[in-house]
């Protein structure tokens, strides 16, 4: 009898306990912090506002090309590599200038820029460009675009002395990928793969004001 007794008692402080824990478990739930959605946070984004980049562009050499002031007048979105978030670009026409640049968590980084001495050429996701800054000396290659970030480029530059009388001998040949130095052949190659070129983009262009 005693033993059927104290099998009972235990079941009961069993079952009890089992309760208690259910219920802590439940409450712990109820008491979670929800989730941030991501798209409340891009919804709660501040819009792009040009004006806080204009200075930066105009003024810091990492992020510009030429002698003398720069008279940006006009601002497009226009997405390059076709996912969803658009690069910022700006020109000034009466100085034949255009910049293209990639924000990375706000922060402003080139993809390309042309002047009277550069000419672009456009592909799916990249940016090539091919430059002759001065008599003697010529500079080429291409930024890669990828998901809003800058990926792979190459460059190369090329001069040659132009007071040989018989021929424009070239004095000095560099290449380079990825920031790190190459052949020639693997610029060449790195072009191939950019693909077919594709028509000039023509962006909604917005004063700047």
């Amino acid at each position: 009898m005693k033993k059927v007794f104290f099998a009972f008692v235990l079941a009961v402080f069993t079952l009890s306990c089992q309760q208690k824990q259910t219920q802590g478990q439940a409450t712990d739930a109820n008491t979670q912090e929800p989730v941030a959605d991501a798209g409340d946070e891009q919804a709660d984004a501040a819009p792009f506002n040009i004006s806080d980049y204009l200075d930066e562009m105009s003024d810091n050499p990492e992020l510009r090309y030429g002698i003398g002031d720069l008279e940006l007048s006009e601002y497009a979105l226009y997405d390059i590599d076709g996912d969803g978030q658009d690069e910022v670009w700006v020109r000034a026409p009466g100085q034949n200038y255009l910049a293209i640049y990639v924000l990375n968590n706000s922060k402003l980084e080139l993809v390309a820029y042309a002047d009277g001495c550069t000419d672009l050429t456009y592909y799916k996701n990249a940016v090539a460009y091919d430059a002759y800054y001065s008599p003697g000396r010529a500079c080429k290659g291409a930024q890669v675009v990828k998901n809003s970030k800058l990926a792979d480029s190459y460059w190369e530059e090329t001069n040659w002395d132009i007071f040989d009388d018989e021929a424009e001998e070239v004095t000095d040949e560099s290449y380079y990928i990825n920031g790190k130095e190459s052949t020639k052949a693997d610029c060449e190659h790195f072009t191939e793969q950019l693909g077919t070129p594709t028509n000039a983009p023509n962006p909604d262009w917005m004063a700047i004001r």
